[in-house]
């Protein structure tokens, strides 16, 4: 009976291999089979085990293109073609590293029209989380260029990052995806780091009954669909098609998407929105863009009775196509409301924009409101994904036998709530994946989270940020400050162009002897008191420290905070000028301690300082 083979998804055509590493190439065949692999002018042998399991290890290659690889046993050949050498980077974390292309369109309105390079190449894990045992491959996938409709869907920080890279080096970049939106810490650590913790759950033995799983899913998936059909079934507006151009709004309330609503108009349930535009003779007949800004939680949005657009949760951008504009334009809002504070983002822009020229939806005339129903909070829905150790045995622990030059990580968002444990639990993290791809020195650059107000997400921030900065206890670590780089009123922020530079610096910096905990800006180190002043020394990588107006920390003392403004720039040092007789020491001074900070601290660079909390001694 003729032989066959199979390659894993990870390495066929288009595959990126690290360069100048020592790779694994490995496949399966029939039992204890002659395997030939030849690339080039190389020849290698080997023989498959009696499980059909054979592994190459290919010599140092410096960076190249388009190689075919000729597999073939006694019976059978298979050929594999345009793989690359180059640098491969693993993508990890939740859904601000995970937020793709397309949903940065409107920032970088160029960038997918202009992509061409098919050296930069991308493979996405399939979200395949597993309990039972940790997965030797992954279940499916394939390489794909960077360009046209695949770079849509392609994470932006890593797209900006590669980008840049190649720009400099001309080499290679292959880009592993595997951040999944809304992942806590948990889900990428394996069964054993956990335990080693003791922060392993009760219930973790039924998480590898898939009995239990489907279980939930089915109760999950029968609550959700039922919540939403008794929800449908209860909009008078729905039943009176108040999204029709005709409809008589006259009795109803008015409001203004940029500024706060009672909160009658924020409960659960269904709130309708109406307006009536008239459009500028020069205007009519363009196609034209309605952007509503983010809303809390679903929305149906219709324009002259023709639906434009609809987005089922939170938190992507209300970017809705209008064609042919009309003199006159009714637009109307269905907005569902899921949980206890619903609403329109206020300090979003609200406008219509067509041909450079914008129509300003906040304007005079408001909107009139009406609700429609009222409705219980819904419940959570239920991802198996986020239950520990499922991400790290089906994502992570099928890349073992890759060699890459770096992780990149962005995540933390969703432990915010139990940060406490959060710094242990990273450190083993980095740890771990370390082990998993052989290299006790791979650079691992993690994001630190951004402002953003509570309202939308960035509850216990200040803490988790010190938490997540534990981790530069760790050598080969790099941090990237993000204050200033979020916005208040979005958990997902757009500029990832800038995020994706920071990093790219952290990895050049810790490639470059910065092997000791590397920060993209200033970080305090210590806070002395001297007598009536206070010293607070920084690490500043060569660079020089910079204050901006209105400079101040806090001092935490008898249970009450206090400012620290009476400020002075002393070469890498702050000195703090204290009123006389004042001691502090033994209290904790704090700078940036909040959700949603502004940058008071930077570099000469402009880059950000890390926000802290110091005992003063």
């Amino acid at each position: 009976m003729k032989s066959s083979i199979f390659i894993p998804y990870l390495l066929r055509d288009g595959a990126t291999l690290q360069r100048n590493q020592r790779n694994h190439f490995w496949g399966y065949t029939g039992s204890e089979q002659e395997v030939i692999l030849s690339y080039e002018e190389i020849i290698l042998k080997t023989k498959s085990d009696e499980k059909g399991f054979f592994d190459f290890i290919l010599p140092e290659h410096k960076e190249s293109e388009s190689i075919n690889f000729k597999i073939s046993t006694v019976d059978t050949e298979i050929v594999l073609k345009d793989i690359c050498f180059g640098d491969i980077f693993l993508l990890g974390g939740q859904s601000n590293m995970e937020l793709w292309m397309e949903r940065l369109k409107i920032r970088y309105p160029d960038e997918i029209r202009k992509a061409k390079n098919t050296k930069i190449r991308y493979f996405k894990i399939p979200q395949t989380p597993t309990f039972c045992k940790k997965q030797e491959e992954v279940q499916s996938g394939k390489w794909k260029f960077a360009v046209g409709k695949d770079l849509e869907i392609l994470s932006g920080i890593g797209y900006f990052l590669a980008k840049q890279k190649y720009k400099e080096d001309q080499v290679p970049v292959g880009l592993i995806c595997t951040a999944v939106g809304g992942s806590p810490i948990n889900g990428w650590l394996s069964q054993e780091v956990l335990r080693e913790l003791n922060l392993l759950p009760d219930y973790y033995t039924e998480l590898k009954n898939t009995d239990y799983h489907e279980k939930l899913k089915k109760l999950d998936e029968r609550y959700q669909e039922n919540y939403q059909k008794l929800f449908e079934m209860n909009d008078i507006g729905v039943e009176e098609n108040w999204q029709n151009s005709d409809f008589n709004d006259e009795d109803w309330s008015r409001v203004y998407l940029n500024k706060s609503w009672s909160q009658y108009y924020q409960n659960p349930g269904s709130i309708w929105l109406r307006k009536q535009i008239n459009v500028p003779n020069h205007l009519i007949g363009n196609n034209a863009l309605l952007n509503l800004g983010t809303m809390i939680d679903a929305d149906e949005t219709f324009v002259n009775d023709q639906k434009v657009g609809g987005i089922d949760y939170q938190y992507p951008p209300r970017i809705y196509e209008i064609e042919n504009l009309s003199e006159v334009l009714t637009i109307a809002i269905r907005l569902k409301i899921y949980q206890l504070q619903g609403g329109i983002t206020q300090s979003k822009e609200h406008i219509i924009s067509t041909e450079g020229e914008i129509i300003n939806l906040d304007d005079s005339e408001g909107w009139k409101i009406k609700r429609a129903s009222y409705f219980p909070e819904r419940k959570a829905q239920y991802f198996p994904q986020y239950e520990p150790t499922g991400l790290f045995n089906g994502m992570i622990s099928p890349l073992s036998k890759l060699r890459i030059s770096g992780i990149f990580w962005y995540q933390g968002e969703s432990d915010s709530h139990d940060y406490s444990s959060y710094g242990m639990k990273f450190s083993k993290l980095i740890q771990e994946w370390r082990e998993i791809f052989n290299s006790q020195k791979l650079p691992f650059i993690f994001v630190q989270l951004p402002n953003c107000n509570e309202k939308f997400g960035g509850k216990n921030w200040a803490e988790m940020r010190e938490e997540q900065a534990k981790a530069l206890n760790l050598n080969y670590t790099g941090m990237v400050v993000s204050i200033g780089d979020g916005e208040s009123d979005d958990l997902h922020p757009t500029n990832k162009q800038v995020i994706s530079k920071k990093i790219y610096q952290c990895y050049k910096q810790i490639n470059n002897g910065h092997i000791w905990g590397y920060c993209s800006g200033p970080r305090a180190m210590k806070v002395n008191q001297v007598g009536n002043n206070l010293f607070v020394s920084f690490q500043t990588y060569g660079k020089k420290l910079k204050l901006r107006n209105h400079v101040f920390l806090e001092v935490s003392r008898n249970g009450r905070i206090e400012k620290l403004s009476n400020v002075e720039l002393i070469g890498n040092q702050i000195k703090i000028i204290l009123p006389d007789g004042l001691d502090l020491i033994g209290s904790d001074i704090t700078y940036n301690w909040s959700n949603d900070p502004q940058v008071l601290i930077t570099d000469d660079t402009g880059c950000a300082a890390a926000p802290f909390k110091l005992k003063i001694s």
